[in-house]
């Protein structure tokens, strides 16, 4: 999969699942933005499969799912939560090669992002799917969430400014 612009990347979360990079128990995957996309890398291991050499599909569904939220939370600078998801498996996901989350937002409003995403691998082949509408959280639990969010630096910095506006208005008498 070839990219023409630079690559930012995201925070983390530490206990996340999908993100965690210090969650042995997850993916520890490392989430940036490229081409007006977000996108992950990812490559399977054996103990996210439920057969042979094919992922879990609910593993798959994460991946695609965490993908979007980053989408929409860039989009309208507040964390989402998923208020639907739908997944469309393609073909089974294997083990065996490393592939690229990519999400992009539909539309958004304040109330809700619609978020599309797609698993492919270096060669443009769709292996799944999947739409989303993400619900925003609040100014409040936004920055709740992001004053628990790993920068180690460089990191695209998507609430800085809310928070910024937000500390403005309660200095104001």
């Amino acid at each position: 999969m070839q990219s023409s612009n630079h690559r930012k990347y995201l925070p983390h979360s530490q206990p996340c699942f999908v993100c965690g990079e210090e969650n042995h128990a997850g993916l520890q995957l490392r989430f940036y933005v490229e081409d007006d996309e977000v996108r992950t890398r990812w490559n399977a291991r054996e103990h996210h499969c439920g057969y042979e050499h094919m992922v879990h599909g609910g593993v798959t569904a994460a991946v695609l799912d965490e993908c979007m939220a980053w989408a929409a939370a860039r989009a309208i600078v507040r964390t989402c939560v998923t208020g639907e998801l739908t997944v469309r498996y393609l073909r089974p996901v294997p083990d065996t090669r490393e592939l690229t989350a990519c999400a992009k937002v539909e539309k958004s409003s304040r109330r809700l992002v619609f978020v599309n995403a797609r698993l492919v691998d270096d060669d443009g082949l769709e292996y799944a799917r999947a739409h989303g509408r993400f619900i925003p959280l609040s100014v409040e639990e936004t920055l709740q969430v992001d004053d628990g969010l790993i920068y180690r630096g460089g990191e695209e910095r998507i609430f800085d400014e809310l928070r910024a506006t937000t500390q403005a208005g309660a200095r104001r008498p």
